[in-house]
Formats: C-alpha cells, structure tokens, sequence
C-alpha cells in the first residue's frame, strides 16, 4: 500500500487545480451550506508561522483575578471569612429555601459563616429543626427580657471546614439583639489573632442610642480581651448607625437591602476588608440576602520584606572587650582640644567593639511581632522538632516552655516600652506601636 505525506496530497492538489465558481458547485453537487463563496482559493494553506510558548513571549498571559476567583480556588482558607447575611422573617418556613441557596450557588455553599436575623425560633423549636450539614450552630432566642413574646432571634452558622473551634462570648436581648462568636479557624494571617463574629438585630421601634451604647460596651470589652483581632459586626439595623459610637469601624453594603433603603449593614475595625455582593431574597422574605467577599490582603503580601544588618555580641565579646580596653595605652590619644580629644577616643572605642562583635543580615518580616526575639525563635524550632519527634512528654514541655518564652517576651517589650515615657519621641512610638497608628 503507498503511503502519501502532507506535501505528496498538496503536490496532487495543486496540479488538479480549478477555479472555484457556481458551475463548480452545481457540477459537483455541493450543498449551499458548505459552499465556499466563488473566486475563493483552491487550497488554503496556512503563513507556516511557528505558534510561540508561553515562556518565548514578550508579554504573559496571566489567569483571571477578581475577588469571587479567587475565594472559589480558596473557599475555606481566605484571609478573612466569607459571610452570608440574610433577614429569613422565619427560618423555621425557609429552611428549604436556604439549603436550595446552599445547593444552587457554589460560593453560598462554602461561606464561612451564615449570619441570619429574625428567625423567629422559641425553645419550642430544637436546633435539629435548622441545623445545617457541615456547619455548628449558634443561637439566640427572644427571651421575656424583651417584653415581646415572639419574633426576633439570631442565628449564626460556622462552616466546620472553616473552623470547628467558635465560642459564644456575649449576648443580650432587650433594645438590642446581638450575639457574639469567637472564631479560631485553621488559617488565619500572622496579623491576626481571632475572629469575633457579633450579629446584630435592632427592632425598629428600639431605643437607638441605648441599642448602641450597650453595642458599644460589649465590643470594647471584647477588644480589650483579643487587641489583635479581627471584629466583623453584621445584622439588620433599621434605624440604628453603628459609626456614630464605633467612628474607626467601616460598613461595606452600599446597596438597598429593602425597598430603597440599606438596613442590613456590615462593619469591621479594617479597612477593605469585604465587597458586599446583593443575592436575591430568602424565600418570601423582603429584605435581599447579601455575600460579603473577602478582599483583605495579609501584610506579608502587602509589604516586602527588608533586609537589616544587626550588631550581634558573642559570649565572649565583653572579656575581650575589657581585655582591651586594660591593654590600652589612653595617654596616646591626649590632646588639647577637646573635641579632637573626645573623637579619637570615641573612634577607637568603636573599632574596638567592631573588632569583638560580629553583624549579620536578617530578613524583616512586615506582619512579624514586635516582641520577637532569638530566644522565642528557638523555643519554637524546639516545639517543632519535638511534635516531629512523637514523643508526647517531650513535646508538652516543649509547648509549656514556648509558651512561657512568649509571655516573659511580652513582659520584656512591654517594660521596654514603658521605660520610653521620659522621651516625648519614643513615647509617641510606643503609642503607635500599641495602637497600631497607621498601620
């Protein structure tokens, strides 16, 4: 049997060649549909110019950004949880609707954290009425502190995926409905210690500056236990605005939740950290749902980090300092003037320490702790190697001594800073430092 190559069948091609006109078609009783138009070429051939590769060309090709993208590659490791607020008027008739949300949309399914107001539950209704699959459930009922029998309530789902270790640290039920959660998720940035999720519900004929002023307390008293922590406050608000008391938090839905009016609002203590995203309504419901996309960006991705050159002492430089300075003949450098006297001691003294210590270059780290010390750094390369080694006993003392590391770290930090108060400079840099000012 002969074989043909591709140049052999173009070669035929070519010395068969006709001109490509209507008689052609009806001669050769070619369909319309695939009919090249008349005058067209007889064989197209292609320019024969190589396709580059990626890595030969001048100008990437990168992939898709945006917000969404990027929590669908990682729904439960972003930087902050996702969040899913909604106002079920009665999540006991919605249930079905809400687990058709979680089934129907990808990015509802894996939210973090499902923050939901008026849900109408009593302790008549148990929690396997509204528990969902793959999330822990809290929540908290209208009680007769309110004066009001039925309606209100809070509920907030965790996502186990997320987190599988969330506290309930407050509530209250008067004026003002609010629950707080403290979350400890697997993955969090360097910069942040927890996460203390507080939904809100204020009725509308609440007394707004009451509601607000013990909304106030109890996240004062929160951030006085976790300094370092993430606070995201989120609920239906009516009337109420929460700047007015907390002026440093920042709301993110800018949409109408009802009607014309935002009702439903979403604070937090940083600064774009969450786009709001509208979802339609639960079930009846009429206040629309809505999806808080993380869009914080962790400080290590914020800042490089810088090189620094630090002055080390070994255990032996301060004898051969001294040694030094025994051995030296201070005659020598005696002169009348005084300024010329004080710079050649002060220059010696200088090559003297250079000679005896030794510099080194570290990377400086922008969500490094400022209590982080050689001494912590060692105990945890030590807590490390024991958790790789298997033994228990080892490993508990080596988690017992970093945890004493880091606190008489702490303790050294804080004496340190405190002995800048007679330094108006330093003073206001420990006070930044504290406050994180500009930051």
């Amino acid at each position: 049997m002969k074989q043909y190559s591709r140049l052999d069948l173009l070669d035929i091609g070519f010395k068969l060649k006709m001109t490509i006109s209507r008689d052609f078609h009806r001669t050769h009783n070619i369909p319309d549909e695939i009919a090249r138009p008349a005058g067209s070429p007889w064989i197209v051939i292609g320019s024969g110019r190589r396709r580059r590769r990626r890595c030969e060309r001048k100008q990437k090709r990168g992939c898709r950004a945006g917000l969404l993208l990027k929590l669908r590659k990682q729904p439960l490791k972003p930087p902050l949880p996702s969040l899913y607020l909604t106002n079920a008027r009665s999540i006991v008739h919605k249930t079905d609707d809400l687990e058709l949300q979680l089934a129907g949309n990808r990015y509802v399914s894996d939210c973090c954290v499902l923050i939901i107001t008026e849900t109408l539950l009593h302790t008549q209704v148990p929690d396997a009425t509204v528990q969902l699959v793959d999330h822990t459930l809290h929540r908290w009922d209208r009680n007769s502190d309110s004066g009001k029998n039925r309606g209100g309530g809070l509920c907030i789902y965790v996502h186990d995926g997320w987190c599988n270790n969330s506290t309930v640290l407050d509530r209250h039920c008067s004026d003002l409905e609010f629950m707080s959660v403290r979350c400890r998720p697997f993955f969090l940035p360097r910069e942040v210690a927890a996460v203390v999720i507080t939904a809100v519900y204020i009725p509308p004929d609440a007394n707004v500056n009451m509601a607000l002023s013990l909304l106030l307390n109890a996240i004062n008293t929160h951030q006085c236990a976790h300094p370092s922590g993430v606070y995201i406050i989120a609920g239906d608000f009516n009337k109420a605005n929460l700047k007015t008391v907390l002026p440093k938090f920042h709301q993110y839905v800018k949409c109408p939740t009802r009607g014309d009016n935002t009702l439903d609002h979403v604070y937090s203590n940083i600064k774009h950290a969450y786009r709001a995203v509208p979802l339609p309504h639960l079930g009846q419901s009429d206040h629309l749902s809505l999806l808080l996309t993380p869009a914080y960006t962790p400080l290590s991705r914020q800042t490089k980090p810088t090189k620094k050159t630090i002055t080390t002492w070994p255990e032996d430089a301060l004898p051969r300092l001294q040694d030094c300075f025994e051995n030296t003949q201070w005659e020598a450098f005696y002169h009348e003037d005084l300024d010329i006297f004080t710079d050649a001691v002060l220059s010696y003294i200088k090559y003297c320490i250079g000679n005896v210590t030794v510099e080194k270059s570290i990377w400086v780290f922008p969500n490094q702790k400022p209590w982080m010390t050689r001494q912590v750094r060692m105990l945890l390369r030590a807590r490390d190697s024991a958790f790789r080694s298997g033994d228990r006993a080892l490993y508990s003392a080596a988690r017992a001594n970093l945890k004493g590391g880091v606190r008489t770290a702490k303790g050294e930090y804080k004496r340190r800073i405190e002995e800048h108060l007679n330094n108006p400079r330093q003073v206001w840099r420990g006070i930044q430092t504290i406050t994180n000012y500009k930051s």
